[in-house]
């Protein structure tokens, strides 16, 4: 390459330059040596996007002769400067090599390494030569193809389930255009793969130089499905099962499989149970099998059946114990195929009889017991604990309850009844005798010498004697308790007060006694049968005693009384007086009840709730509700919503004071769906609901289920653990659009203790097979000959049936409706159809006749005239109800004909001329039999021909015709009539004109006269004929006149105007602008336009 050489192509200077090149390291290598070329690069190698731009500067230190990139896209025209840059702003050549060259010396040149990359346009996975699930073990061949990738030899094929590398493929292809490949991987997958999501990856590895990360294009996920063997829970489903006899056990077969295996029991030779659980009992055979079954295999599991027996009995008794002796109680236990690891008795849940008994040498247990009086009807039983094999390691099994019956000596209760009883005058006591024992005691009071009274009870006064006795007998023995009665008198009363008392004030209570036979101990006082008024009162000086009380509002109506002690002589050394009760009324400030006012109440969206706001005062207060600022209700109760204030306010107020409690309102959810389902529901089958319930602040009770205001659905769920409940549905035709909803029973807080919230309603859609509507599709439909009848198939369905006919073998007419006639066959068939199912009705067509025509008569009627019609038919199935007559639709020929005794009817009409062409026919209504009652037969229309008399049409011809001199008139005469009138015009005498037409002048008579005449009758019109001058011409002769006069005067003044603008003709050849003169015609307004004006020898010329 020389300075200032030619320029060449690119090709051709790129071929050159190689060939340069060539020789010069040829003759290099022959003088044995090697320089090194003295540039440098910025990069020794690029990579770069395809159609991406690069940049690479080539710099030198030396002074040279020239320096240039060559390359077949962005080459450098040679240069002297140090450095010089190569660049493209879209690199598309994929076999691109730049070198950059310098002339030193000799010329050397350093080339670029260049790679061009381009990422797939797309990456996709598949299975190879599979479709549909896949069987667990198998070996199954995954695809990944790449499309137009670049450069091949640098790319990777990366192979994922879910985000975990799986394998990696590599490609040895050495490429570097785009090029599509093909990756495969082989896989066995196992039930874990069963919807795992695999892919496969392209990464482009291209070096240091390259993008980073490397550019990665994913392909979409391929899910698939897994089919495998059931595995049985052996958790769930041990070996060997122990039954003990008279208590069921229920065994559950849970497997885990793909499809979801079905679950079968095998018990015996022929007994197969189809189910998940099997209970089994004393009577189930000793083996038993779970079968496990799908489309991927079968796995069974033997269950052994072990009947256990334990009991419970008395050793050498039977019959009641007596209490406070010693007995003997033995536990027997027989068939036991596990090791028993202890024995325990029980009384009443507690292990409160014996040690317990480790690793027993035999199968007998005994225990001694000594049953009081405490343990009669008490239970005893034993229990065995087993050592099972298998997840559950211990097993229990329990003998029968053994329940004793003890019998004991009764006991009086002292309490109930003291050894002295002190009675005030006027105030009989009642002495109450209560004994224990077994067998139940009998009760008698001993009253002096022979006076015995059998009774728990005995009343006494200040007559009874002083010393009474109670007696309890039973079988065990007797029971004696003497009772004194000792006649006492005091009073109480309330201290320089009277009325009602204020609720935290103090008062006064004194108590006054008289007429005590024994010393008094202590005064207590006693408010509600408990000492809470003052302290007790020791040996008083005197018989008057003051407390001073201050009441509170529970001491409204309370009864305060005093009692006085006596130190008494005997057995019961104490005895007790008191006073009669004295009742006090408290006033005070209200109270609101709380419970029957929650501090926070539910509200649920859509259903109001009412408040009770009730308060205990004395007075009685005075109720009402604070909403927000102004806002306030005088009521006990407040209805509330969504819309009410968060917080409202019940005061309670009286004369004593003021009470205000706050309500929060909290805004409750409830919502109803389907589970795992969506879309109409299929009559039969079964589906399931859910009531999700949110935001609840109190105890849910129960959920119930609602279809139409019934609880129809399920039972109530009682103190649910979760908030989603759930419930099964079996929809029938009727459930179509019903409406399901779920309705929580809330624990509240407060005197309104439960609360209900319910959901929105759901509708279902509900598909069923169709019902075809026979009240509208009769099984017999009569058909009369030439009268088509149309049949409507309708069905009810969901989804709507598509409907369709039968006609014989092989004609199928698919519409709602079918047209029949005396053609169609005997039987036709309607078949409604849809995705729930078919259904067909057979329908027996059967052909009818009616027939109408007139009695004695053929031809057209005459206009006024009578004329009689008959209705004839034959060939009727059904009986006939009646027949009517009609005439244009409209019943409008005679009256109904009830009940016929025969099959011909007649009826008389008289027509006009209105009736010419007019259609008669009759109508038979028919009873049948069957949804629709009544069918109808008709007739073929009759049409009448009707001849009138003409008329003439007088608005066309009027009566009087005007005519001018000079210029005829022409008369039309049209007439209507049935035939067609002939019409004939009579002027004068003898003078007829046959014309529809008559032309009138001057000379025509008078009076003309027109007549329509036909085969039923005549008629004439006259009409005069009234002569009138014409003034036409006259006025016609004036106008010329005029017109002519005006053009005079028109002409004369245009020729002045001429004469004036020396109007002439003109012509422009050799015509030049100049000044004005008179040869040039004006505008007036701008430059002249030169003409020479012409003379008449020029205008002859």
């Amino acid at each position: 390459m020389q300075e200032g050489s030619l320029s060449l192509t690119p090709s051709f200077r790129i071929f050159y330059l190689r060939l340069l090149g060539f020789c010069f390291l040829y003759f290099s290598s022959v003088a044995g040596t090697q320089a090194e070329c003295p540039v440098q690069l910025s990069q020794q190698r690029v990579v770069v996007r395809y159609n991406g731009s690069v940049a690479v500067n080539c710099n030198t230190s030396i002074t040279h002769k020239g320096m240039g990139w060559e390359a077949s896209e962005g080459a450098v025209p040679m240069t002297r400067d140090k450095m010089i840059t190569w660049r493209v702003s879209h690199l598309t050549e994929w076999d691109i090599e730049p070198f950059c060259f310098i002339n030193h010396e000799e010329q050397c040149q350093v080339q670029l390494l260049v790679t061009i990359y381009k990422t797939p346009d797309s990456v996709s996975i598949s299975i190879v030569d599979h479709s549909g699930p896949m069987i667990e073990g198998q070996q199954y061949k995954l695809q990944c193809d790449v499309h137009d990738v670049a450069p091949v030899q640098n790319l990777t094929v990366k192979w994922y389930k879910g985000q975990t590398l799986l394998d990696k493929t590599t490609f040895t292809e050495d490429s570097k255009t785009p090029l599509n490949e093909t990756a495969t991987l082989l896989i066995r997958p196992d039930r874990a793969d069963d919807g795992a999501q695999y892919s496969c990856a392209a990464e482009l590895e291209l070096g240091a130089e390259g993008p980073q990360p490397p550019p990665n294009k994913t392909s979409e996920s391929l899910s698939f499905t897994v089919y495998f063997k059931p595995i049985i829970d052996e958790n769930k489903l041990p070996s060997i099962v122990p039954v003990f006899r008279g208590y069921p056990e229920v065994l559950v077969c849970e497997a885990e499989g793909n499809p979801k295996p079905t679950i079968s029991w095998i018990l015996g030779t022929n007994v197969i149970v189809y189910n998940e659980t099997l209970t089994i009992s004393e009577s189930t055979p000793e083996h038993v099998y779970c079968i496990a079954d799908n489309s991927a295999g079968r796995t069974t599991r033997q269950v052994n059946v072990s009947i256990q027996d334990i009991s419970i009995s008395t050793v050498s008794h039977t019959g009641p114990m007596i209490a406070g002796e010693w007995y003997e109680l033995q536990c027997f236990i027989q068939n036991v195929v596990f090791k028993i690891v202890d024995v325990r008795w029980y009384k009443l849940n507690q292990i409160n009889v014996t040690e317990t008994i480790k690793t027993p040498a035999n199968l007998t247990y005994k225990v001694r017991i000594r049953p009081d009086r405490a343990d009669d009807g008490a239970q005893f039983w034993c229990e065995a604990k087993l050592e099972a094999k298998g997840p559950q390691r211990y097993s229990t099994m329990s003998s029968d309850h053994l329940s004793i019956t003890v019998h004991s000596k009764p006991i009086i209760d002292e309490n109930k009844l003291p050894s002295i009883v002190p009675v005030f005058r006027g105030n009989p006591e009642v002495l109450v005798c209560e004994a224990e024992g077994n067998p139940k005691p009998t009760i008698s009071w001993i009253l002096g010498t022979n006076v015995i009274v059998y009774n728990e009870t005995l009343t006494i006064s200040e007559s009874t004697p002083e010393h009474v006795y109670c007696v309890a007998n039973n079988s065990v023995g007797r029971t004696t308790r003497q009772v004194n009665v000792s006649i006492q008198d005091i009073s109480i009363s309330t201290v320089s007060h009277t009325g009602p008392m204020i609720a935290g004030e103090w008062y006064e209570l004194q108590c006054f006694i008289q007429n005590v036979v024994f010393k008094i101990v202590d005064v207590r006082w006693y408010k509600l049968n408990q000492i809470n008024v003052t302290e007790t009162i020791k040996t008083p000086a005197n018989l008057t005693y003051k407390v001073r009380i201050r009441p509170d509002r529970a001491d409204d109506g309370a009864q305060f009384w005093c009692e006085a002690k006596l130190e008494a002589k005997g057995p019961q050394r104490y005895s007790t007086m008191s006073s009669d009760h004295l009742s006090i009324t408290v006033h005070f400030k209200p109270i609101i009840d709380e419970n029957k006012l929650p501090s926070i109440v539910p509200v649920f969206r859509g259903y109001p709730e009412v408040l009770v706001c009730e308060a205990e005062g004395n007075p009685k207060p005075t109720i009402s509700w604070i909403l927000g600022t102004n806002v306030i209700v005088y009521n006990e109760s407040l209805t509330i919503s969504e819309s009410t204030p968060e917080h409202v306010y019940c005061v309670a107020n009286n004369s004593v004071g003021r009470t205000t409690r706050q309500v929060n309102v909290s805004i409750q959810d409830i919502s109803i769906s389907t589970v795992s389902h969506t879309g109409p529901m299929i009559a039969g089958e079964w589906y399931e609901l859910q009531c999700f319930i949110q935001n609840v602040v109190f105890k849910i009770v129960d959920v119930r289920w609602y279809k139409l205001n019934q609880i129809n659905v399920t039972e109530t769920i009682k103190t649910p653990a979760n908030l989603t409940y759930k419930v099964r549905i079996r929809p029938d035709r009727a459930d179509d659009g019903a409406q399901f909803w779920c309705e929580a029973k809330l624990e509240a807080k407060g005197p309104q203790r439960y609360s209900t919230m319910s959901s929105d309603h759901l509708s279902i859609t509900v598909n069923s097979k169709p019902i075809i509507d026979e009240n509208k599709l009769p099984s017999i439909v009569p058909v009369f000959r030439g009268y088509p009848e149309v049949l409507v198939c309708e069905a009810e369905g969901n989804p709507k049936p598509t409907i369709s006919w039968i006609l014989g073998t092989n004609v199928i007419v698919y519409n709602e409706t079918l047209t029949i006639s005396e053609s169609t066959p005997e039987h036709v068939y309607c078949v409604a159809n849809n995705s729930a199912g078919r259904t067909t009705r057979q329908v027996n067509v059967s052909i009818q006749d009616i027939s109408i025509s007139t009695v004695s008569h053929t031809g057209p009627m005459i206009a006024g005239e009578w004329y009689e019609l008959q209705c004839f038919i034959q060939n009727v199935v059904f009986k006939i109800v009646d027949v009517r007559w009609y005439k244009l639709n409209q019943i409008n020929v005679t009256e109904t004909i009830k009940t016929p005794a025969n099959l011909t009817y007649k009826v008389r009409i008289r027509p006009d001329r209105a009736d010419d062409g007019a259609q008669f026919w009759c109508e038979a209504k028919l009873e049948a039999k069957g949804p629709q009652r009544y069918s109808t037969m008709s007739s073929d229309h009759l049409s009448i021909t009707v001849h009138f008399k003409p008329i003439i049409n007088e608005n066309k011809l009027p009566s009087i015709v005007p005519v001018f001199r000079g210029y005829p008139e022409v008369l039309v005469c049209e007439a209507e009539g049935n035939p067609k009138p002939t019409i004939s015009w009579i002027l004068g005498t003898n003078v007829i004109v046959y014309n529809e037409t008559l032309t009138i002048s001057e000379s025509t008579p008078e009076h003309v006269y027109c007549v329509a005449n036909n085969s039923a009758g005549r008629t004439t019109r006259q009409v005069n004929v009234v002569l009138k001058e014409d003034y036409l011409p006259l006025i016609a002769g004036l106008i010329a006149v005029t017109v002519v006069f005006i053009s005079v005067i028109f002409i004369f003044i245009y020729s002045i105007y001429y004469k004036t603008a020396k109007m002439g003709r003109y012509s422009l050849k050799d015509a030049k602008p100049s000044a004005q003169n008179e040869n040039i015609a004006q505008n007036g307004k701008h430059s002249p336009i030169p003409m020479k004006k012409l003379s008449q020898s020029d205008i002859l010329a």
